[in-house]
């Protein structure tokens, strides 16, 4: 079976993109299955209790991917999952496997996913799924704090992009959170993937205003920041 891995990071359209993934038949896909405190059981059933230990996942991850591979549905072509980096850099000996493929979503757009972390830590909800009530929020912008989500932010880009740099170009989709719903970019990522052209659907919504600036108490505050570092573009994002 075909695999492939989404390296992202937190509230940069992950939630969303699996959700589409797994509308396609032909492609399973999953969350973070390398997260320590993931309930395979959960994901699986009991057979799967001796993976609840997160070393049980990482310390064989292959063979942990081979099982997981035999739970998925009778149609599915291909396993997918999705890791951030503080996952990533335990299971970097799946990405040197040639059979994988791997999916680099980025979202440049920093203040609309510190916006996006500090409201869901506000709200306590990480997603909304369809038909979910969505608990709306604005928070207060803080210059320096923001500032400092940026630089974390680098730093955990930084060491994503170094573990990548000895995979093989033609391994790697590039794929910006802009082009989540653009209908040619997701063809191309199924032909990337070796899945049928088809529409796919997401069973996610959208929580946060595309106004990045609106999600704050003091929107003035976050747009004079953002004109003093000649980062206008952010202030709305589609």
């Amino acid at each position: 079976m075909k695999r492939f891995m989404i390296v992202s990071k937190q509230r940069s359209g992950t939630n969303h993109f699996v959700s589409l993934l797994k509308s396609h038949p032909q492609i399973a896909c999953y969350g973070e299955v390398f997260r320590d405190g993931y309930r395979v059981t959960d994901l699986i059933g009991p057979e799967f209790a001796h993976y609840l230990p997160i070393n049980a996942r990482t310390s064989d991850p292959n063979r942990f991917l081979d099982d997981l591979e035999a739970f998925v549905q009778p149609e599915a072509e291909m396993l997918g999952f999705k890791v951030f980096p503080s996952q990533f850099v335990p299971v970097t000996q799946i990405a040197h496997r040639e059979n994988l493929k791997i999916i680099r979503l980025v979202r440049r757009n920093l203040l609309a996913t510190y916006s996006s972390s500090r409201i869901a830590q506000a709200t306590g909800q990480g997603v909304a799924r369809a038909n979910e009530e969505v608990r709306k929020a604005k928070v207060d912008f803080d210059a320096k704090d923001f500032e400092r989500f940026m630089r974390s932010q680098g730093s955990l880009d930084s060491q994503v992009d170094a573990a990548l740099a000895h995979i093989p170009e033609d391994r790697v989709f590039h794929l910006e959170y802009s082009q989540l719903n653009d209908e040619p970019k997701m063809e191309s990522l199924l032909e990337f993937l070796g899945a049928a052209p088809q529409p796919m659907t997401s069973h996610t919504q959208k929580r946060n205003p595309s106004k990045i600036v609106d999600r704050f108490n003091n929107p003035d505050a976050a747009m004079a920041y953002l004109k003093s570092k000649g980062l206008t573009d952010w202030a709305e994002e589609s």
